[in-house]
């Protein structure tokens, strides 16, 4: 990895430090907004797809009969669940090659020697050395992502330096879940297929761009024609 890509990597991790209140923040809230969007294509559906809709949205309604669904968004949870899991396993990884065991002091001599006292110490300060990983707990994923960065950084510590292949698993694992985190918070720009084929000659592919917090677009990957879901500016 060249260093710019070791950067960009602690970047990802950063991420997922700096933007972990905000996934725990959004698991309490319902989802506003569906993936992809409908847009103009829903005229599209079958009868039996658009009393689907209709059900779903009237189960979902505040007014609508019957109990009201916990409000918890499950897929945030599912994404926060999938980051966390990945990092924390990276980490103990990692720290299992890359971490130097705890000095130990030498036995058989009393508390009164000058040396033993001072080897013993030296070896208690080493063992609880903030910046080692430790294994058992309950490490979360900004801990971990907070831990790898500094390894990505050579950052000092009971550590020796990361080779070229320890580099890359971390980086991957950095990438994935800033991208997760993006994707959930609507940072991430995606592309889903459609279903319907171009209402152009070509018929071709449809695609639905969009979930970064622009409008989204539908593009033929054919005839390269877009549209826009027009807004009620965009009729006056």
């Amino acid at each position: 990895m060249t260093a710019a890509d070791t950067t960009t990597a602690a970047d990802h991790l950063d991420t997922v430090t700096e933007r972990w209140t905000s996934l725990q923040d959004r698991v309490g809230d319902r989802p506003t907004t569906t993936w992809p969007p409908a847009m103009g294509i829903t005229r599209l559906m079958s009868d039996e797809e658009l009393q689907e809709q209709a059900a779903e949205r009237a189960d979902t309604a505040p007014d609508a009969p019957g109990p009201r669904p916990v409000p918890v968004d499950v897929d945030v949870l599912d994404v926060m669940t999938t980051i966390e899991t990945g990092l924390v396993t990276a980490a103990d990884w990692l720290a299992e090659r890359v971490q130097r065991p705890a000095f130990r002091a030498p036995t058989g001599h009393g508390w009164s020697d000058d040396v033993h006292r001072a080897a013993v110490l030296l070896a208690t300060k080493d063992a609880a050395d903030p910046r080692r990983w430790r294994y058992n707990g309950q490490p979360t994923a900004p801990d971990a992502a907070e831990w790898l960065a500094c390894r990505l950084r050579d950052q000092p510590g009971p550590f020796r330096k990361l080779d070229e292949g320890e580099r890359q698993a971390v980086a991957e694992v950095a990438q994935a879940g800033a991208e997760l985190i993006r994707r959930t918070l609507g940072d991430a720009r995606r592309t889903t297929a459609v279903p319907e084929p171009c209402p152009m000659p070509c018929g071709g592919q449809l695609v639905v761009e969009g979930g970064d917090g622009e409008p989204p677009i539908v593009r033929c990957e054919d005839c390269g024609r877009t549209w826009t879901e027009q807004t009620s500016s965009d009729a006056a």
